[in-house]
């Protein structure tokens, strides 16, 4: 039996895009004459039929229309604007425009003039619109009708000049005409919104030559430029406030350099050039960078870098450079965030490398790749130039610089600026609160790396709270000889809370809940070492502008994050430790533990009466209780400044205690074992430990197929 062939589809395009219209043979002048004659009269197949010019044909399919009495008020003006000889159609036209035939001011020459501005508006009599003639046809003629005749004016973002000319006449005549008709409204408008295109064009023509004015005094940061000439656009709504804005983009160099200011009303404005002038006056330290961007300029092969790579490999130069000249035969090569964090120059060389990630004479990568492709480039750059640096510090160095420059343009790119509350809970940390030999203490260096941040956008600020929860409040004394000096955006405030209950969830949910009653509206916490940088909350800030995100982790475990874990990844009970909360309180994270996280005030404010665990276990505590305030968790990847070593390291934790934890905060929080089942947490039970049943080894049952007898 043969198969039915299956049916062709049809399909049927819109008369005005027929072959037949664009590519007409002379053969097919009388189908052409044919479908003038009879074809539905609608704009775009009149308007295809008028785009033959060859003749005979043309006056033939002009006079197939002219002979119609069924084309639409549109229609009937393309026809007429561009035949002005048919004499059907403009009287048909002017018909229309006067219903009142027999009143003063109707004219053929008054419709064909409408049907022209609309369509053909160079064709117009600029004579003619000067005239008394003219005035009084229009005065008379119907608005509703004049309004739709010339809606593809009156819509128009842009005027020619004829099309501005004729409007601007038509106003002037029907001046005398009260009230004002909705044509008369909405040709001014189409005016104004003309006039300030045309200045805007002006004002957007100048932006390349500003923004590479402006660079010559920021050391060639352009980022904060660039918003602001946008900031600029978009507030002049006005021809004359646009003309304003132009005037201040010509002279906005040398008010840079001058260290003067515009006086402008317009807030948004105001705000950005403030980012400007941080961008000038945090350019104080020698970087270096000119002569190794220039020195980057090609492979040692010969080809070229693109820009955007280049600025990635001038980086890269500079803090391998670093590494050797400062440490050149050190016996103990320092830690990441010794090198990049505690070191003062090691910092501020990153972030100056994250500056010009931020925005370098718009070479930066960051708009054109993610960080994940970023990361393997870096990478891919150590491996080919096999550059022998100790634990890789320049790779690390790198990548948290280019987290950095994210977060900064995050932070740059905000339009209200930021106000933190930021939670640092300490005991028993009074050795990492003491200076050390070649560099900072960690708070000095923390509040650096905020400072830093903070600087993109000169109206945020920070409240960082640090709460000692020891007994003796060792820790609160050592930071307060810390603090070696105000930071204009930064207050530090040392709480002595001594708890014996409380294994750092007390202190962190106090803390949280003392800078909501302050009045900070986004929320963090971290820990007092530098694994985690604050240069980089601004990635977490970005991600809590998301509608619904009640809080951000940020995860040392997703693609895009760097430095905590070996190359092969987290330890088999760090994976078993992650799923078990997962399952027991549907946390669909990565990183749960991480001990980096913000909050947006809401979501805390819902949160916080549903957190009980003040034990290390309090953050899936809290995580969960988001959940159920109908939040949602996002994770952000970040590059922590640390050094993977083998074996116990740092604080002492006991995982199955914490478990233990998170399986009762998942019955608090509604987990009904026989309604759900948690099969990661019932193996670490069965096995005993959860070292235990990462130590299993996986069975496999093969199936054999039964044989037949």
């Amino acid at each position: 039996m043969t198969a039915a062939r299956p049916t062709p589809v049809r399909v049927f395009e819109p008369l005005g895009k027929s072959p037949l219209l664009h590519r007409l043979d002379a053969e097919d002048s009388d189908l052409a004459v044919l479908l003038a004659a009879t074809a539905d009269p609608e704009p775009a197949t009149v308007r295809a039929l008028l785009s033959i010019t060859a003749m005979p044909a043309a006056d033939r399919v002009a006079r197939a229309l002219d002979d119609r009495t069924d084309l639409p008020l549109t229609s009937l003006a393309l026809l007429v604007a561009h035949r002005p000889d048919v004499k059907r159609a403009t009287g048909a036209l002017r018909g229309r425009l006067f219903p009142d035939a027999a009143a003063p001011g109707t004219c053929h020459t008054f419709a064909r003039t409408v049907a022209a501005l609309a369509h053909q508006p160079a064709s117009v009599d600029d004579a003619y619109l000067s005239g008394e003639r003219f005035r009084e046809s229009a005065a008379a003629a119907d608005p509703a009708v004049l309004g739709e005749l010339l809606a593809p004016l009156l819509d128009a973002d842009t005027l020619s000049d004829p099309a501005e000319t004729g409007l601007i006449a038509l106003l002037d005549a029907r001046a005398s005409r009260a009230p004002t008709a909705q044509v008369d409204l909405a040709a001014t408008a189409a005016l104004t919104r003309a006039r300030r295109h045309r200045v805007r064009a002006g004002l957007i023509a100048r932006r390349e030559q500003t923004v590479r004015d402006l660079a010559h005094h920021t050391a060639g940061l352009t980022l904060a430029a660039e918003l602001w000439f946008d900031a600029i656009t978009t507030a002049a709504d006005t021809p004359a406030q646009a003309s304003q804005a132009l005037a201040m983009t010509e002279d906005a160099a040398d008010t840079l350099a001058s260290g003067g200011d515009f006086g402008c009303a317009w807030p948004a404005v105001r705000s950005r050039w403030q980012q400007v002038t941080a961008a000038r006056t945090t350019r104080t330290h020698p970087s270096g960078w000119e002569e190794a961007w220039q020195a980057a300029e090609a492979t040692d092969d010969g080809a070229r870098w693109d820009d955007t790579q280049r600025a990635l490999v001038t980086g890269y130069d500079l803090l391998v450079e670093h590494v050797r000249t400062t440490w050149p035969r050190a016996d103990v090569p320092p830690t990441p965030d010794e090198c990049w964090a505690a070191d003062l120059t090691g910092r501020m060389l990153l972030h100056i490398v994250a500056d010009h990630l931020t925005g370098h004479q718009t070479h930066s990568p960051l708009p054109h790749y993610d960080d994940r492709l970023l990361i393997a480039f870096v990478h891919g750059l150590a491996k080919n130039r096999r550059d022998s640096i100790p634990a890789d510090l320049h790779v690390t160095g790198l990548i948290a610089a280019i987290k950095a420059a994210r977060s900064k343009a995050a932070l740059l790119a905000r339009a209200v600026p930021a106000d933190l509350g930021i939670v640092v809970p300490m005991r028993a940390e009074t050795q990492r609160l003491t200076r050390v030999l070649n560099g900072d203490n960690a708070l000095t260096a923390k509040v650096a790396q905020l400072g830093w941040l903070l600087a993109a956008h000169p109206d945020a600020r920070a409240d960082l709270l640090l709460v000692d929860e020891s007994t003796d409040s060792a820790s609160a004394r050592a930071a307060a000889e810390a603090i070696q000096a105000d930071h204009p955006q930064i207050r530090v405030t040392i709480a002595a809370r001594p708890d014996r209950g409380s294994a750092k969830g007390g202190a962190v949910l106090w803390g949280l809940a003392e800078l909501i009653g302050a009045g900070r509206t986004i929320l963090a916490y971290t820990d007092l070492d530098l694994t985690y940088p604050l240069d980089q909350l601004g990635l977490h800030i970005a991600a809590l502008d998301q509608p619904t995100v009640g809080a951000v982790i940020g995860s040392r475990r997703r693609p895009d994050s760097h430095g905590y874990y070996p190359s092969a990844g987290p330890a088999p009970t760090s994976l078993l430790y992650q799923r078990a909360v997962r399952d027991l309180l549907q946390l669909d994270t990565t990183d749960p533990q991480a001990g980096f996280k913000a909050f947006p005030v809401a979501a805390l404010r819902a949160a916080l009466p549903l957190v009980t665990d003040q034990s290390l276990a309090f953050d899936s505590d809290l995580l969960a209780a988001i959940g159920r305030s109908e939040y949602t968790v996002a994770e952000v990847g970040i590059a922590a400044l640390h050094q993977y070593v083998e074996g116990p390291r740092g604080t002492p934790r006991d995982y199955d205690a914490m478990l233990n934890a998170v399986h009762r905060q998942a019955l608090r929080h509604g987990l009904d074992p026989d309604l759900r089942r948690t099969p990661t947490w019932d193996r670490i039970r069965h096995a005993g430990s959860l070292a235990a049943a990462a130590a299993e080894r996986p069975t496999t049952t093969l199936l054999m197929p039964s044989t037949p007898r």
